[in-house]
């Protein structure tokens, strides 16, 4: 009936019997499983002997019983409902983090807690009630995480070929370095996994994105991480993941409509609200990286205004100024010059 369960569902199974004083024997459950009774023997002497289960034969019913009324020893009977729930609900969330590291063996691990609880759970009935976005990041190579990461626990340089961002000049956008890896940033905003570690070509310490990784090399040279190195300072300095070393005051104004959503997010460590009265809010923050500033505000249009710095404001007059132009070179051509499709 039920087939290529592991032991321990069995033995699942044999306690359940047991506490509701059903009297099993091993060619009932030998027969419910369809596997030998000497298995179904086994399973019952390794909880005996090995896990203390109180089990004994009644002869009258030819059937075992538990000695001492309400024992249990499955982890299974630990787990609260709401415990259960959880782990059920992990099991779901985890599917957005497919061709992440990790993801198969975490997915092994759950799928094995899982076994332990019972199949009528009413925690198991959780999978048909969440439904969750399918992450857009492209795949980290399992391999290459692996070797950074062991090159990370062994304070191991490497060497990799990088390819920089779109805005690069083509000349600079792959460049050969050498670097000493701190440590994996995973960044939610961006889903997008990271590498921090000090760069020996721009003399810093840099954030790198691991899907530009274009090749890698593990060597046998050793690094230090200097002792002044904190990663949340590190972070507090870096806006959409571009690090500046002075951090800028910056304000931003955000209209009514858009501020309801501006609250119920954190967006930057040293982040300040101020509310006011039309509903309306201000966001100040000390970062630096204003280009990075710039290119997230302007994701909102006339829904946000940059009242400081100065700079911050005159970079968006410009921006904003060459794609006015852009669309009213569209208009000067006319209809007649755009494509047909």
């Amino acid at each position: 009936m039920v087939q290529s369960r592991p032991p321990i569902v069995r033995m699942q199974y044999i306690d359940q019997q047991l506490r509701d004083n059903h009297y099993p024997n091993c060619t009932k459950i030998a027969k419910y499983f369809e596997v030998s009774s000497k298995s179904i023997q086994r399973d019952i002497d390794y909880m005996r002997d090995l896990l203390h289960a109180p089990i004994e034969y009644d002869r009258k019913k030819r059937g075992y019983f538990y000695e001492e009324e309400g024992w249990s020893y499955l982890a299974a009977t630990t787990l609260e409902l709401r415990e259960a729930e959880a782990l059920i609900a992990t099991t779901k969330v985890l599917q957005q983090y497919q061709g992440t590291p990790y993801y198969n063996e975490v997915s092994r691990a759950l799928d094995k807690v899982r076994q332990y609880l019972p199949e009528n759970s009413a925690a198991n009935q959780l999978l048909s009630v969440y439904s969750i976005e399918q992450p857009t990041h492209q795949a980290v190579d399992s391999r290459m995480f692996a070797s950074v990461e062991d090159a990370i626990r062994r304070r191991l340089k490497i060497t990799m070929t990088y390819r920089a961002s779109y805005r690069a000049a083509s000349s600079e956008a792959v460049t050969e370095r050498t670097l000493h890896p701190y440590m994996f940033h995973y960044s939610q905003s961006r889903d997008t996994w990271y590498l921090i570690g000090y760069c020996e070509l721009r003399k810093d310490i840099r954030t790198f994105a691991l899907n530009r990784i274009r090749t890698l090399s593990v060597t046998e040279h050793h690094f230090t991480v200097p002792e002044s190195f904190s990663i949340d300072e590190y972070l507090e300095k870096t806006f959409d993941l571009i690090h500046a070393t002075e951090p800028i005051d910056v304000s931003i104004r955000f209209t009514p409509f858009q501020a309801q959503w501006i609250r119920e997010r954190s967006w930057h460590p040293s982040q300040e609200l101020l509310e006011l009265d039309d509903g309306s809010l201000i966001l100040k923050m000390k970062v630096g990286a204003l280009d990075a500033v710039k290119r997230w505000l302007m994701g909102f249009g006339e829904e946000a205004e940059a009242l400081e710095p100065q700079e911050l404001r005159e970079m968006l007059q410009d921006e904003l100024g060459r794609a006015r132009d852009m669309y009213e070179d569209v208009r000067a051509k006319g209809l007649e010059s755009l494509p047909l499709f």
